[in-house]
């Protein structure tokens, strides 16, 4: 059995990870691909590094077009030579749907799965059409996804999410103040901007805690640059960063799949994003949700408060982190929907990775 995973980003390389550990029990199971460090923990060796994506927007993407037409002949003509017996592809649904329309013409032979479905009940709905046409099946996240790629003929399950199945230990909140500027050096450098001056003043309005930045070992470097105090602690080391994220008291984060994992600790939240211009345009006009947090997008209400774009500035993150540092009131009711959004998350309480590896009859 020869099995390609393709996982070109950090949340991904955490649901890859997961997936190998499970395929490994399979003593037949050969599998190749693109993967982070998580995989490469699980013995997994990657084609390429995958801070090579390190892109997210439309005009950031654009601008790195050359760069990624490489890439992604190189991506494909490997698994051209490895000739897979199934194609799992992780998030990235710009990415996964291109390689695999490339790849038809394995078709007959090999089984293309998708794993997260792409937000079509957020933005770009065309996509649950082209995704079905392409795919033999996809594993979702969330409960209310299937129903969209179901209506086009793809075979798609609830499977939930390995974020929340994996051993949950909450501790005991210690005075830490913990910052998450994302997980692409182009969303760092852009988040960044406005998040040194937020820092600075942090350290001053808030003495009585620890504060500490939370990045991945290729960020690193680029915010020790650009943070000159040394009281502010930069931590890369992903069992640090874990141990620290579950006793922060309050976290301040750029969106995305971090902030389900500060959910599981019940680590009481804001959120933040910048973009460039360009991009910011486009998102005005075509996305259909009011908000960017899963959470607030399920329950249809700001359970995290959200500072994009504009309203990403010192004046109002430091406003909020007062409240919720100061207001216990409002850190007990968000994580009050901390806990319901947990018990969503999973599957009659099964391992999403196993249920996966069964459906698929590997």
């Amino acid at each position: 059995m020869r099995i390609v995973i393709l996982a070109t980003e950090p949340s991904g390389d955490f649901l890859g990870a997961k997936l190998i550990r499970n395929l490994k029990k399979n003593k037949k199971a050969v599998i190749a691909g693109v993967g982070g460090e998580q995989m490469k923990v699980e013995g997994f060796q990657s084609w390429v590094k995958i801070n090579q994506f390190n892109a997210i927007g439309i005009f950031e993407v654009l601008v790195r077009i050359s760069k990624f037409v490489k890439l992604f002949k190189f991506i494909q003509r490997k698994i051209l030579a490895f000739n897979p017996d199934i194609l799992i592809t992780i998030d990235s649904p710009s990415f996964s749907y291109r390689i695999v329309k490339r790849l038809q013409c394995l078709r007959n032979k090999t089984k293309f799965i998708h794993y997260v479905a792409p937000t079509v009940w957020a933005w770009k709905s065309y996509r649950a059409r082209i995704f079905s046409e392409l795919y033999d099946q996809m594993f979702t996240l969330f409960d209310f996804e299937p129903k969209y790629f179901n209506k086009f003929g793809l075979q798609t399950d609830f499977v939930g999410h390995q974020i929340f199945f994996d051993k949950k230990v909450i501790k005991k909140k210690k005075k830490y103040i913990s910052f998450f500027p994302g997980s692409r050096t182009v969303e760092i450098k852009n988040n960044m901007k406005k998040l040194q001056e937020i820092i600075a003043k942090s350290e001053k309005i808030f003495s009585e805690f620890d504060i500490f930045i939370l990045t991945l070992n290729d960020q690193a470097k680029y915010i020790k640059e650009i943070i000159k105090s040394k009281k502010i602690k930069i931590i890369s080391d992903y069992t640090k960063k874990h141990q620290i994220m579950r006793e922060t008291y309050l976290a301040v984060a750029a969106s995305g799949s971090v902030t389900l994992e500060l959910i599981k600790y019940k680590v009481p939240t804001l959120v933040f994003y910048e973009t460039h211009w360009f991009t910011k345009f486009i998102l005005k006009l075509f996305v259909k949700v009011k908000y960017a947090s899963l959470i607030n997008i399920i329950y249809k209400k700001e359970i995290i408060p959200e500072f994009l774009f504009n309203k990403f500035n010192t004046q109002n993150i430091i406003r909020s982190m007062k409240d919720f540092i100061k207001k216990k009131d409002l850190r007990s009711n968000q994580i009050k929907y901390f806990e319901d959004f947990h018990r969503k998350m999973l599957f009659n309480k099964k391992n999403p990775s196993s249920l996966i590896i069964n459906k698929l009859k590997i």
